[in-house]
């Protein structure tokens, strides 16, 4: 984006003028100086679906993202450069593997199928999210209303164009930047030291009446060793990681030719044990002026990734949750250099355990994936503003998983066996697309027609083989061939679909002034049944240049007022899989069938087919306004839409007489509202200081408005060690809501719990105790506790989320500071059931120092219930609000200083830049979450059972321009 900065010196205004001194400027030069102020900055060109537009000129919700000091931080891919740079776009991390990617939505979810944007880098539709260098990124623009219809079927969830780096003309210019630094662990929990546990231990046992059955492990008088803290496994898992990167950029060009050259290595060590992520990414774009009349070019990359990853989202195996409960007597390593398990004379008191730093250090799962992207086009002029414009691309993408599962043999849990899985996914995708444009203008009348046709084809073909037993565990043999079991599981897939599609747009507008924007386009999807394969997609937007009618001219502070508003219907085609119309055939060895009956192989369905099934659609509508103010130095935009997403896909159980067990079925209707706000203010220059401010507020809310012959679905795909299941979705509610009890405190004494009755003077808790969790009933419901006294106990999504930036720049010298952080979410902490639990999970598992703040009579003041093996009264497999937790945060997201060296430092050289800088990321982050981080992620629904935290980075860097 190009700022405006011109500095302006006012004395005072006449009548007749602006008068400087002793100069007077007429005040038709004054308004011809002002309109000239506005014109630089409105007519800025946009980048728009299948084309651009003059900023003035464009009607529909689109946002440029600031990519300030972009190159100076070392990110992981495009969702961490859109975080909180643009309002109502969400992006969210899933925790902090180093080989994981955000979660980005544009506008909310748009229903259970989920919606995901549509990427287009450099005129490219991507299946999925592009493994793009964010280094290379010149520009974004980010389509978030009816606008994106002009990509027809996959364009509900919004649209994220992306414009790659161009050559510019001139002599060769070279770019060369490398960074260093170490990650971090912003925060631990931290767990029970060896007589801490042993002593809450036996007063969990006690206080049950179990001590009879104590475990020799928790017996101080015969067990002494169990009270020696020899590791702290919390911080035995963690480790201080690296972060190397390296990016040469290379651009030159004449007037006939213009070529980029970007190269990008970056290696990331985890804060975990054992993951590591690294990347290889080359592109090269170039243009030819090869006639008048024909301009052609490409774009290419080639990306390369690998990693090695852990699990931590599981409540049984994760990595954390294993290092929160392992017994702290137990060492690392044994002393024969093995890895220890938990003391054989002991072990059946502490439970089924994995040591946690072999379960990481074991870890094997390498997945190599080569993406390679072909783009060649051209562009010919047939006449005077008529234009025709020919890209074909082609990108292949080629994965490999090669994931080895080790023998465990140290007491505890133990593994016997080991197992050796490949995998092979490939896809290709071909594009091609055709385009017309033309440009008339008539006096005061402007159109701008677009017309044009394209084809994609996708195929998705793999296989899967594992073997097991293998003998050596040495990886030269780890080999399908080498194992000593020759039952070999083996699969594949081969799925293949195709997308035609047909579009056209026609923007008008009169004198700058009044903008009209009609657009259609038709799409034909091999995904469904050949009735319902085409569907038409349409938007109209308007927008109304306030700021140049004439009676505005006198407004000498306000430099641009524009109304904007758009309607459209979009559709989700991501939410139909291959298998939704024409489900796959299972094999079953043992049917029994023929005339002389007797087992035989047979194949069958279980999904019953649905040839009317379609895609789902999105109706959004739109309301905005554009402004600016003191010669566009302040600009804000806001926005306020509805989106409302229909004919979603359920899968739909069915009675238990038919022949097939469920179906696929289009039903449901979802709600997104909400409104964005985006300011930006950039100072003028004051001697060598100069500076600008950008903020940005998004509001959401989503409401189920009807589902499937339903008011309520569960989810229990999510819950806590199978016990704990609080997501549900229910018509009048937000998505994936938490339900269960409210809870009133913790009895204090047997009075109160012989007080707390229903209306009929029934016992509510009668078996609680003191120290024991008040669980409420609604109103009106008698008798003892039940489902029907669930309530909504809020949901994971945030009332608002913000972001804010600050860029200074004094002399040589930089600043960049950016903030971000969401109000108003709720996080399900199901930590708390494995760590706050003594041995309510059916094992003996250490726990959390916060268990030391436990209800015992001298110590009432808390909100954690009584020590108790076994939890009889159900304080924690109740699904309650002791679990829900507030997860706003703000965190400071990076902080960048820099310095540019001053030329004559280095004049001998034949460099042209050389800056240093030192940049952090996630230095520090204010919440009142106390699990490990409040950025949990929705793949979850915000059910936390311990992710992998983000880390805190500090980095050195060095930019040499040659």
């Amino acid at each position: 984006m190009t700022v405006l900065k011109t500095p302006v010196s006012v004395a005072y205004l006449t009548g007749r003028g602006l008068l400087i001194g002793a100069l007077c400027i007429s005040p038709v030069l004054l308004s011809q100086k002002k309109d000239s102020l506005k014109e630089k900055s409105i007519d800025e060109v946009v980048v728009v679906g299948y084309g651009t537009q003059k900023k003035s000129k464009v009607s529909g919700a689109v946002s440029e993202v600031s990519l300030d000091k972009l190159s100076s931080r070392s990110l992981s891919g495009i969702g961490e450069v859109l975080q909180g740079k643009t309002p109502g776009v969400t992006v969210v991390n899933e925790g902090g593997d180093p080989n994981g990617s955000p979660k980005v939505n544009i506008r909310g979810l748009g229903g259970i199928n989920g919606e995901t944007p549509l990427y287009v880098v450099d005129g490219v539709v991507f299946n999925g999210t592009p493994a793009i260098n964010p280094n290379d990124i010149q520009d974004i623009s980010v389509l978030k209303d009816a606008s994106a219809a002009i990509y027809g079927a996959r364009s509900s969830g919004g649209v994220i164009l992306i414009t790659t780096k161009r050559g510019k003309k001139g002599a060769l210019t070279v770019d060369f930047d490398v960074k260093y630094g170490i990650n971090k662990a912003w925060r631990l929990k931290e767990s029970l030291n060896a007589a801490e546990f042993q002593d809450v231990m036996y007063q969990a046992f006690e206080n049950a009446g179990k001590l009879g059955s104590l475990p020799l492990a928790f017996n101080a008088e015969k067990y002494a060793d169990g009270r020696v803290t020899r590791t702290d496994w919390m911080k035995e898992i963690f480790r201080t990681g690296t972060i190397q990167e390296y990016n040469l950029n290379l651009s030159g060009g004449s007037e006939k030719s213009r070529f980029f050259v970007g190269m990008n290595h970056r290696n990331l060590e985890g804060i975990l044990l054992n993951t590591q992520a690294k990347r290889y990414n080359f592109r090269v774009n170039s243009e030819h002026k090869i006639k008048d009349w024909l301009t052609i070019g490409e774009n290419m990359y080639y990306n390369y990734s690998d990693g090695n990853t852990a699990d931590t989202k599981s409540g049984y195996t994760g990595a954390l949750v294993a290092a929160m409960y392992y017994p702290p007597n137990v060492p690392v390593y044994a002393p024969n250099g093995a890895f220890s398990g938990l003391p054989i004379d002991v072990a059946g008191g502490y439970g089924d355990m994995i040591n946690p730093v072999a379960y990481l250090q074991r870890i094997s799962i390498r997945n190599p994936t080569h993406e390679i992207l072909i783009n060649p086009y051209a562009e010919i002029t047939l006449a005077k503003d008529l234009k025709f414009r020919s890209n074909f691309s082609q990108t292949f993408k080629i994965g490999t998983v090669k994931n080895f599962t080790y023998r465990v043999l140290e007491v505890g849990k133990i593994f016997d066996t080991n197992n050796l899985e490949y995998q092979s996914n490939n896809s290709s995708t071909a594009l091609a697309e055709q385009l017309l444009t033309y440009k008339i203008a008539l006096n005061k009348h402007n159109f701008d027609f677009l017309g044009g046709f394209t084809f994609q084809k996708t195929i998705d073909e793999g296989f899967a083989a594992k073997s097991y037993d293998f003998r050596s565990e040495v990886e030269v043999f780890q080999h399908l061939q080498n194992a000593a079991d020759t039952n070999k599981d083996v699969s594949s897939y081969k799925y293949q679909q195709s997308l035609v599609s047909y579009l056209a747009r026609v923007n008008y507008d009169y004198a700058g002034k009044y903008v009209v924007s009609v657009l259609g386009r038709r799409d034909g999807s091999s995904l469904v049944a050949k009735q319902n394969r085409f569907a038409n997609y349409y938007a109209v937007s308007g927008a109304w240049v306030m700021s140049r009618e004439n009676f505005m001219s006198d407004i000498s502070w306000l430099s641009n007022l524009k109304w904007r508003g758009s309607y459209g219907i979009l559709g989700n085609l991501g939410g139909i899989s291959p298998q939704a119309v024409n489900p796959l055939m299972i094999r079953e060895n043992n049917i029994i069938f023929g005339q002389d009956p007797s087992q035989n192989i047979a194949y069958y369905a279980t999904t019953r087919p649905n040839p009317n099934l379609k895609w789902g659609k999105s109706e959004q509508t739109n309301f905005g306004l554009d402004a600016s103010f003191l010669h566009n130095s302040l600009s804000l935009q806001f926005d306020y839409f509805v989106k409302n997403s229909k004919d979603q896909i359920f899968n739909v159980s069915l009675p238990s007489t038919a022949t097939y067990n469920n179906q696929y079925i289009n039903a449901g209707l979802f709600q997104d509202k909400g409104y964005e706000l985006g300011i930006n203010y950039n100072s003028k220059k004051t001697g060598d200081f100069s500076y600008s401010i950008g903020a940005t507020f998004s509001q959401l809310k989503n409401t189920v408005k009807q589902l499937a012959d339903v008011n309520e679905i569960f989810i229990n795909s999510n819950g806590v060690r199978g016990v704990l299941k609080p997501t549900r979705i229910r018509v009048g509610e937000s998505l994936y809501s938490y339900y269960g009890y409210k809870t009133g405190g913790i009895f204090n004494s047997q009075e109160e719990i012989n007080n707390y009755k229903d209306i009929n003077g029934n016992l509510i808790q009668p078996n609680a105790k003191p120290g024991d969790i008040k669980f409420l009933k609604k109103d009106g419901n008698t008798g003892t506790l039940n489902n029907d006294d669930f309530v909504n106990l809020g949901n994971p999504y945030p009332k608002f989320s913000y972001g804010l930036s600050y860029n200074m720049t004094w002399k040589n010298f930089d600043l960049n500071v950016f903030f971000q952080g969401v109000y108003g979410n709720k996080i399900f902490n199901g930590l708390k059931f494995i760590s706050l639990n003594p041995g309510g999970t059916g094992q003996n598992y250490n726990m959390d120092r916060e268990i030391l703040n436990a209800w015992t009579p001298q110590n009432t003041n808390t909100d954690i219930p009584r020590l108790v093996q076994g939890d009889p009264s159900g304080n924690y497999s109740k699904v309650s609000d002791f679990y829900v937790e507030n997860g706003s945060y703000l965190r400071l997201k990076n902080l960048t200083i820099g310095y540019s060296l001053p030329k004559e430092l280095y004049g001998k050289l034949d460099v042209t830049k050389l800056r240093i800088y030192v940049t952090t990321n996630n230095l520090f982050t204010i919440t009142k979450y106390t699990g490990f981080d409040p950025e949990v992620g929705m793949d979850t629904y915000g059910v936390d059972t311990g992710r992998y935290p983000q880390a805190r980075s500090f980095i050195f860097g060095v930019e040499i321009g040659l």
